[in-house]
């Protein structure tokens, strides 16, 4: 048996458990770790296929509790972001884009982390309808998952603020649930959806689940600001990955 049948599960393992805790940091975790296994490509499609399954997963865990007047609008502006990021990674390179941007959110990200015992400014009670500001952030995030491949940093700097650890993670994870089936569609039109990728991302579902239970009885144990704590601790390892 080839290595990677064995390994990925395992990454799949942790990227699962932090994703169980934070809500987000899948894809940062899967694709920097098998790509000692994998080439690139294979591991972006790879981690968007599994996404799927994880989110469901999460929202079976802690059913949803935020409004869809709420999520709906800000995971359709991630959506119509993707979109134009996409386009324009055709047109300008985006390693410039991507430098600035990385010491941009590494320099907030130490901002963010020290800030982290401050009371965030929600009581715990599910947000009305989404705003303005909201839907900007969220179309940002988007553009820059698109052009760069990372969308969290401005989900978390400015959501991490406005809303307590469930709320955010709730949040986290039904917005990527649409991206993820999407982009896995993309690649699957694409031909880049392998049927070895399907099998090791079938492969992973049993590890993807323990993680997601080890990782949601770590999030229940903690305080709202050792959560923020983690997710600074999880915006600077991306912002260094855009770095690098």
């Amino acid at each position: 048996m080839e290595i990677e049948y064995i390994a990925i599960p395992l990454i799949g393992l942790l990227a699962f458990f932090v994703k169980g805790i934070i809500g987000a940091g899948t894809t940062a975790v899967m694709v920097s770790l098998s790509s000692l296994f994998l080439d690139p490509k294979s591991t972006v499609v790879l981690s968007s296929f599994v996404n799927m399954f994880g989110g469901f997963m999460m929202l079976r865990m802690d059913p949803l509790r935020l409004r869809t007047a709420y999520w709906l609008p800000i995971a359709a502006m991630m959506t119509v972001g993707s979109i134009m990021g996409a386009a324009l990674l055709k047109i300008v390179p985006g390693d410039t884009f991507k430098t600035v941007l990385g010491l941009t959110f590494f320099l907030s990200s130490w901002w963010f982390l020290l800030r982290a015992s401050e009371k965030t400014r929600n009581t715990g009670a599910p947000p009305g309808a989404a705003g303005g500001k909201d839907l900007g952030v969220g179309t940002f995030a988007g553009f820059c998952g698109g052009f760069i491949g990372i969308n969290s940093p401005p989900l978390v700097l400015y959501f991490g603020r406005r809303l307590n650890k469930r709320n955010l993670r709730q949040l986290l994870v039904i917005i990527f649930i649409p991206a993820a089936f999407s982009q896995t569609a993309t690649f699957a039109v694409n031909g880049l959806l392998t049927p070895k990728i399907i099998f090791l991302g079938l492969l992973t579902l049993p590890t993807l689940y323990l993680g997601i239970r080890l990782g949601n009885r770590t999030f229940e144990s903690v305080s709202d600001a050792w959560f923020r704590r983690l997710m600074g601790i999880l915006l600077i390892v991306l912002s260094i990955r855009m770095l690098l």
